[in-house]
């Protein structure tokens, strides 16, 4: 269990527990590209439940994928 405790906050405190994946964190590979807290409109799922990549435009326009563990809801523009 100890190899997954840097993983153990990311159902918590999403942002809290992602911020390493965008800020320079040793050992951590680095997400580029993307703004946290930014809303992205997903094209594509690849995969199913909580191993599912979802696939959106990233911010120069890019085609990009990520775990859906990046993800949470939002509102919909169309309510």
């Amino acid at each position: 269990m100890g190899q997954f405790k840097d993983y153990m906050d990311l159902d918590e405190h999403p942002f809290t527990g992602l911020r390493k994946f965008f800020d320079g964190t040793p050992n951590f590979s680095q997400v580029e590209d993307v703004t946290i807290g930014k809303v992205y409109e997903i094209h594509a799922v690849n995969g199913y439940g909580d191993v599912s990549d979802f696939i959106f435009t990233d911010d120069l326009g890019n085609e990009n994928r990520l775990g859906s563990f990046f993800f949470e809801d939002a509102e919909s523009e169309d309510k």
